[in-house]
């Protein structure tokens, strides 16, 4: 298993590509980040491990920092980027003036 996403969906949300975490862009670790205004959103993806992380600051000040196992889908809605677990949504990002995150715990 995996988690699946769309590359060109990722790059039109954080308006930059991806960047190896290993030097190895094959290996499935990737690093995705973007900032709004004095916000910072970087998105940490382990492809083969089906693992999230997702960490927002604000002026270098770390605010929130999500570890999310076994997402096995990213999708992209308009401005919007939805993580799957178990066919469920386990946490959304919304893209807008700043970003909004919603966290669904079980």
């Amino acid at each position: 298993m995996l988690t699946k996403y769309n590359d060109l969906d990722l790059l039109e949300l954080f308006w930059s590509e991806s960047e190896s975490l290993t030097g190895e862009i094959d290996d499935g670790e990737v690093l995705y980040r973007r900032e709004i205004s004095d916000f910072k959103l970087m998105l940490f993806i382990y492809t083969y491990e089906m693992k999230c992380n997702v960490f927002l600051s604000y002026k270098d000040e770390n605010i929130l920092s999500i570890e999310l196992d076994n997402i096995s889908e990213l999708k992209r809605n308009e401005n919007q980027l939805y993580f799957y677990h178990n066919g469920s949504v386990k946490l959304s990002v919304i893209f807008g003036k700043i970003f909004s995150i919603d966290f669904q715990d079980e």
